[in-house]
């Protein structure tokens, strides 16, 4: 069963439009799953580098929360990427 999100209290919070933005993304598209900053870039036809400070923003909110991982990356090398989610407190409180 998906997880019920509002996307109302996000309105009030005062976050940037882009970030609003990619909050919408998050909860349409990944049912509280981690999702790389590249794909999230990619939803909503953004840079890697335009969703950095948006996704900082709902991190500062308590909106998602996010994790590092050193994994393959493209080009067959280990490195580092960056994965969000929304924070299990914005689904609860949906719930609610």
């Amino acid at each position: 069963m998906p997880t019920v999100t509002a996307i109302k209290p996000a309105l009030a919070t005062g976050i940037s439009d882009r970030a609003f933005r990619l909050f919408c993304v998050l909860v349409l598209h990944t049912d509280g799953e981690w999702v790389r900053v590249q794909d999230v870039a990619d939803d909503c036809n953004l840079t890697n580098h335009q969703v950095r400070a948006p996704l900082a923003e709902l991190r500062k909110a308590d909106m998602v929360e996010s994790r590092r991982v050193y994994e393959q990356g493209s080009q067959g090398r280990p490195t580092w990427h960056t994965h969000f989610r929304l924070a299990p407190a914005t689904n609860s409180e949906a719930a609610a």
